[in-house]
């Protein structure tokens, strides 16, 4: 069992204060982009589904809805009692890292991750965990901020603009890529979201940058990726 470290349970720490510092803009694009674009057209009602650091349940709560059998976890206590009574799922405390000792091989017919990867020591172990968990023919769909835009949050968090204090082991589009594709999962789609910064609240011309502008992806703040485990 993998002993978890201080700047891991950062938003844990947070409490209400991560209500506050979350933008409802970029929590609702990576909701449309992650669930109802990647996930709800291959979803089947009853269909199994790890979010993984559901932090507060925004994912799961769409998940539901959409009809999957949510299965929320993260490592933050307090993080799960909000996913419980936001959605009323099944909440499991669980490190990213060691999803295979907790849940198994093969266990599950889609897996989602936003916004949590890079909180961990390790963010492509994580990701080789999810694809373990993934049963074959399975999807993930899994965002990250791109690893371009890391001094810039930097200077951020420097700045005390930001409250977040935890890990930020952004990735590069190229290491995504490899990590997934090496832990023998397909990739079948990419988005990219906000070419700029969305605290500067152009929401519009951001949403028509994300819709028209995908050719520029590999500049934008955050990587989305849609995988499929093969089923052979």
């Amino acid at each position: 069992m993998r002993v978890l470290t201080e700047p891991e349970f950062c938003h844990e720490r947070l409490g209400e204060q991560f209500d506050r510092a979350l933008s409802e803009y970029d929590t609702q694009c990576r909701v449309d982009v992650l669930v109802d674009q990647f996930l709800v057209p291959r979803l089947v009602p009853g269909a199994e589904v790890l979010d993984v650091g559901c932090g507060l349940g925004f994912f799961s709560e769409r998940l539901q809805a959409a009809g999957a059998r949510v299965t929320a976890s993260d490592i933050g206590p307090g993080l799960l009692d909000r996913t419980r009574t936001r959605v009323g799922c099944e909440c499991v405390q669980a490190d990213a890292l060691s999803l295979t000792e907790h849940f198994g091989k093969n266990r599950f017919d889609f897996v989602l991750s936003s916004e949590c990867i890079e909180h961990t020591p390790d963010p492509r172990l994580a990701l080789r965990q999810m694809a373990s968990v993934l049963r074959p023919g399975g999807w993930l769909a899994v965002s990250t901020p791109n690893v371009l835009w890391y001094p810039a949050v930097a200077l951020a968090s420097w700045l005390r603009i930001r409250p977040f204090d935890g890990y930020e082991n952004f990735l590069s589009w190229r290491s995504m890529r490899e990590t997934l594709r090496n832990a023998g999962l397909r990739i079948e789609r990419e988005m990219g979201l906000h070419l700029f910064p969305f605290q500067f609240g152009m929401h519009r011309l951001s949403r028509w940058c994300d819709r028209r502008l995908q050719r520029l992806r590999g500049a934008m703040i955050n990587v989305c990726v849609l995988a499929h485990k093969p089923s052979v």
